[in-house]
């Protein structure tokens, strides 16, 4: 997994909002495929986060294998994520491509990697 440097700053300033820790990345099925869903975390005492860029993710040992292609970056001034070789995006909420996950033993701020008032919830997938 990659964080660029024009994104790490991004993430860095949503984190503070939100009072978050770090990202936390997890592989949802859908009906089209597999997606990437990051979620801004406060981490659980037995959580191993890694440090990526600076930026500290939580990645499950399922989801390492997906992780290794995929690169956060900034694409018209958003967050986007890139290399997930997923469907493409729906509009229609959270868990589309690159949207927002939830997870019973993290705390979240209310977004992740940004707003819910764009297309396709935050950190949208972006195919090149």
């Amino acid at each position: 997994m990659k964080i660029t440097n024009e994104a790490k700053p991004l993430i860095e300033e949503l984190l503070k909002e939100k009072g978050a820790e770090g990202l936390m990345m997890e592989v949802h099925e859908s009906c089209c495929g597999k997606s990437p869903v990051f979620a801004l975390v406060t981490y659980d005492p037995e959580d191993q986060p890694e440090l990526v860029n600076g930026i500290k993710v939580l990645i499950f040992d399922q989801d390492k294998e997906a992780a290794k292609d995929i690169e956060i970056d900034v694409v018209d001034n958003e967050l986007v994520v890139k290399g997930a070789d997923s469907c493409g995006c729906s509009h229609e909420g959270d868990h589309a491509c690159g949207g927002c996950g939830d997870h019973a033993h993290h705390e979240h701020g209310e977004g992740c990697c940004g707003s819910h008032d764009h297309e396709g919830g935050c950190c949208h997938h972006h195919e090149e």
